[in-house]
C-alpha cells in the first residue's frame, strides 16, 4: 500500500510526539499516542496495552537520568497491509542535554501504526539494540 504524503505527515507527527512526550516523562501523553491493545517490546521487557505500557515508562525513563531528550533519525515510513496500517523504522537517540551533550543510549525502533478512528495510533513499538557488536 502506498500513503499518502497526508499520511506519512501524521505518521511522522505521532512518532515526534511521542519522542516530545518521553522528554518530557509525561506518561499519559505518551500513552494516549497508543492503540488500547498497544504491544511495547524489545531491551525492556513486554508490555500489553496502555496501562502496561503507563507503568513501564516510569522506570525506564527514571534509568535514563533526571533529564534526557528522544531524537527520531532517519524514520523510513512505509504502507503497511491494508490503507490503515504502516510501519516506521528509524534510530533513537537518547541524549543528555548537558555541557557536553552525550548520547547514553541508540537503538534501532521499529514501529506498527494503525488508523483509528481518523487518526494515526502506535499499534506495536519495538526496541532493539543498536549495539552491533
Amino acid at each position: 500500500m502506498t500513503l499518502s504524503d497526508t499520511d506519512r505527515l501524521a505518521i511522522f507527527d505521532v512518532i515526534t510526539r511521542a519522542d516530545e512526550a518521553a522528554s518530557r516523562r509525561d506518561a499519559d501523553s505518551y500513552v494516549g499516542l497508543f492503540t488500547s491493545d498497544a504491544v511495547l517490546d524489545g531491551t525492556q521487557g513486554l508490555h500489553i496495552g496502555r496501562e502496561a505500557l503507563r507503568e513501564s515508562v516510569g522506570p525506564v525513563w527514571e534509568a535514563e537520568g533526571p533529564v534526557t531528550l528522544h531524537l527520531t533519525l532517519n524514520p523510513l515510513i512505509e504502507g503497511g497491509q491494508d490503507d490503515g496500517h504502516a510501519v516506521a523504522r528509524s534510530v533513537l537517540l537518547i541524549v543528555d542535554p548537558a555541557t557536553p551533550p552525550t548520547i547514553r543510549v541508540t537503538a534501532i525502533i521499529t514501529q506498527e501504526l494503525r488508523r483509528v478512528d481518523g487518526s494515526w495510533r502506535i499499534s506495536r513499538r519495538t526496541v532493539a539494540s543498536a549495539d552491533r557488536g
